[in-house]
């Protein structure tokens, strides 16, 4: 077990340098590294997705940041507001994301941005051993026992890259804004299919189940995803909830223990805060 991390991190979504037109590949590498990060021990837990409206009140807003390189976020003042001391952000080309790192609490520091090459042949990764090396410059090294666990083949060639970013603005827009009737599962079907390998695939077809609340299609995602990638702490996440809702006591503990293990926290408190949540959702 180690020490309790004190500082966040969020990866927001990486914008096109060079394109006439949208498509998903920043938003599924936002979201890949936004996996990477929920291992590293040294940081506290937090996810672009939790903090969505808060950054971006309005739809419209988000759409704007991700489609348009040119839009631009007052870091300092997001930061400040959110109480999320560390962003990072970039932009993406075919061969490479630019990543850049702001601290909110050195906002003068300046950081060099780093190039991490979009490595399709070899599962990406290139593309995060690279960014493992980059955080140890910037003095967050990725403790040695976590990066191998960080490492797993993640196999989204292009198409795929394109229909999971899809996939995912469309899981923020309607977790953050809302929506008509249950969230439209078909872009994570198009995932998947693009993809069958992918962690990041399944693991947001499961997102997408649950939030229907389709909680055994959920689960059987979600346990894809981590046959894929037996580290995936979002799919824990994911089994653990399902667990709360589907009214499985045990699962929601199991899951929530697996996933402190994975994470180096303590397994005990976890699974006590596993029977917590089951409790308070079932009363």
């Amino acid at each position: 077990m180690v020490q309790s991390p004190t500082d966040q991190c969020i990866v927001l979504p990486f914008r096109a340098e060079n394109r006439s037109s949208f498509d998903g590949t920043g938003l599924a590498l936002h979201f890949l590294l936004g996996n990477v990060l929920a291992l590293h021990t040294g940081l506290e837990e937090m996810w672009f997705g939790w903090r969505v409206k808060k950054i971006f009140p309005e739809k419209a807003a988000l759409q704007r940041y991700i489609r348009d390189a040119a839009d631009t976020l007052d870091l300092f003042r997001v930061s400040r507001s959110q109480q999320v001391r560390l962003w990072l952000f970039g932009n993406y080309s075919d061969s490479s994301v630019r990543l850049h790192f702001f601290d909110g609490q050195a906002p003068d520091v300046r950081h060099p941005p780093v190039e991490l090459p979009v490595s399709i042949d070899d599962g990406l990764i290139a593309f995060r051993t690279q960014l493992m090396k980059w955080l140890e410059s910037t003095g967050r090294p990725m403790p040695k026992a976590q990066v191998q666990a960080a490492l797993w083949p993640e196999t989204l060639g292009r198409a795929g890259l394109d229909a999971a970013g899809r996939a995912l603005e469309g899981f923020y827009i309607y977790s953050a804004y809302g929506g008509d009737g249950p969230l439209d599962v078909s872009p994570f079907k198009q995932a998947v299919a693009e993809a069958p390998e992918s962690f990041i695939a399944h693991d947001l077809y499961g997102w997408a189940l649950y939030r229907n609340k389709d909680y055994t299609g959920a689960k059987r995602a979600f346990l894809t995803a981590l046959r894929i990638n037996p580290a995936g702490t979002g799919a824990m996440s994911g089994l653990m909830w399902c667990g709360v809702y589907g009214k499985d006591l045990e699962e929601a503990m199991f899951w929530s223990g697996r996933k402190a293990d994975i994470c180096r926290q303590d397994v005990q408190a976890a699974r006590e805060d596993g029977r917590r949540r089951y409790e308070k959702a079932n009363p």
